[in-house]
């Protein structure tokens, strides 16, 4: 299964600020996986396991036209650096994060959705 810290240098490889988990502020430029699920492909204990993430990819704010252009180019680069870590991507979109417990605010961001 891939790891956090694999996903990670995928994303910092492409110039991101790629961490394993995120706590704290989001700015553009962070990318950092969530776990999704992990299928156990046999029943051998500690066997092949599947993992499922969503990998998330901060846009700068500002307005659509501000975070398409940052995003267009992101999305064939990113994509292809998760593929050279082993990962197939299901379909990347656009999403927001909601930031603190009203929902009124969003940080923009790419999510990937990506198995083993």
């Amino acid at each position: 299964m891939t790891t956090r810290d694999e996903i990670a240098a995928a994303l910092t490889s492409v110039g991101l600020n790629g961490t394993p988990t995120k706590t704290g502020p989001i700015s553009a430029g962070d990318g950092w996986p969530q776990w999704r699920s992990t299928r156990w492909a046999n029943t051998v204990p500690f066997g092949v396991r599947l993992g499922s993430w969503y990998v998330y990819v901060a846009l700068p704010g500002g307005g659509v036209d501000v975070t398409a252009a940052e995003a267009d180019p992101l999305v064939e680069t990113v994509g292809q650096a998760l593929v050279d870590a082993g990962l197939q991507i299901e379909v990347v979109e656009p999403y927001a994060i909601p930031v603190g417990d009203t929902g009124q605010a969003a940080v923009p961001v790419l999510r990937y959705s990506v198995n083993d």
